[in-house]
């Protein structure tokens, strides 16, 4: 039985790269020589050579340093096309072979492999790339991560659970992240008890911690396109409130709180005037003005960005309306860069106080009758 483990989440969003990264880096602390893949990830980042990685490896890499090649960290990334590119037994068994062989150099001389997985159990099952078949395949077992609460969470461990076994795959257990102060008791007692009685281990419960989730100006800058006009070194400010400037200035003073972004017309000269005012005149520090999104194309007059650049206020120019550049900053998925190291370094030890690490380790190397060895990807267990 492998001793390598799969961390996948049971729905988007829960977290699970932030696990990987915790783990990955509490794995490495302990002195154990491991490797790390994604076998199937988003085509974020240019690595040359006309090839493209996720983020998310890139992130593992630099964050955690584990020595692979990284191009064999992510040997698959999707592009668009990608469905019908794969749609034939062919060339789906060609992306399966270059997964295997990316592992077998990622695996050498390693103790166990750590894998990324990309979604629930069953995504990418119509072309043969799912969670449950690359695990499967690279013949490690399962960690769930989904979020916090005690019904609908465990409705879904429980509905991954049994795709992966009726697949041959075992659970190393479930990590809840994001849980509210007030689900933290109902966590730890009926949700652990229930996962019990159904044979799975509730590994770690990982309290809802704001700041991670809170984007910076940066990422709304990198997701909307934005121009930048001004405040190139505020752009890592974290935003605790968006506001639109759809209302008078007078109005709008009364309501600015905390470390707000303002999403106005970029002819709101008022609006944009009344922001950066407030900014100088609130002596109580009950205001702070994270940035400035212009939106409709529609760029300040100069005597305005002479003002604007008398501070250091991000200021972007952005050409959708402010609705829907609104909806867009609202329905952001906040990412983990590889080079927030604050962040990081927040979730490394969040991780490592909320996750039991030794656990973990125990579990993969137990087997029936004894310690678990280690395989290579093309074996099965009772070969």
């Amino acid at each position: 039985m492998s001793r390598n483990i799969f961390i996948t989440a049971t729905r988007p969003n829960e977290g699970k790269t932030a696990i990987t990264l915790g783990l990955t880096a509490a794995f490495v602390k302990k002195g154990k020589r491991i490797g790390f893949i994604k076998p199937v990830g988003q085509a974020d980042l240019d690595a040359g050579n006309k090839r493209s990685i996720d983020e998310d490896t890139l992130l593992i890499e630099r964050a955690c340093r584990v020595h692979c090649n990284i191009e064999d960290m992510n040997p698959v990334t999707l592009k668009p096309g990608f469905p019908e590119t794969f749609s034939g037994a062919l060339a789906r068994q060609g992306l399966v072979d270059r997964v295997r062989k990316a592992y077998d150099r990622v695996a050498e001389d390693k103790e166990f492999v750590v894998i990324e997985g990309t979604g629930h159990a069953a995504v990418g099952s119509a072309w043969g790339v799912s969670n449950c078949d690359m695990a499967r395949l690279l013949n490690a077992k399962v960690l769930l991560v989904s979020s916090g609460g005690v019904g609908q969470p465990i409705d879904d461990i429980l509905l991954n659970k049994k795709y992966f076994e009726a697949a041959g795959v075992g659970l190393v257990g479930v990590v809840i992240n994001k849980v509210f102060p007030h689900e933290t008791e109902k966590v730890d007692k009926v949700a652990r008890k229930i996962l019990e009685e159904n044979g799975v281990q509730l590994l770690g419960a990982i309290p809802y911690e704001k700041d991670l989730y809170t984007p910076t100006v940066l990422q709304i800058l990198e997701d909307l396109r934005g121009d930048l006009l001004n405040g190139e070194s505020a752009l890592n400010t974290r935003i605790g409130h968006v506001m639109i400037g759809a209302m008078t200035p007078h109005n709008a003073m009364d309501k600015f709180s905390g470390s707000t972004l303002l999403i106005t017309p970029g002819d709101r000269e008022d609006m944009i005037l009344a922001a950066l005012s407030m900014t100088l005149v609130d002596q109580k520090n009950r205001f702070s003005l994270a940035g400035l999104v212009l939106t409709g194309d529609l760029y300040p007059r100069k005597n305005i960005l002479e003002i604007i650049r008398r501070t250091t206020v991000p200021v972007m120019v952005v050409k959708s309306d402010s609705y829907t550049t609104a909806s867009r900053v609202q329905n952001l998925v906040v990412k983990i860069s590889p080079w927030d190291a604050q962040k990081i370094n927040y979730i490394v030890d969040l991780v490592g106080k909320y996750v039991n690490v030794d656990e973990i380790l125990k579990r993969l190397e137990v087997v029936e009758g004894g310690v678990g060895k280690k395989v290579k990807s093309g074996e099965r267990k009772g070969e």
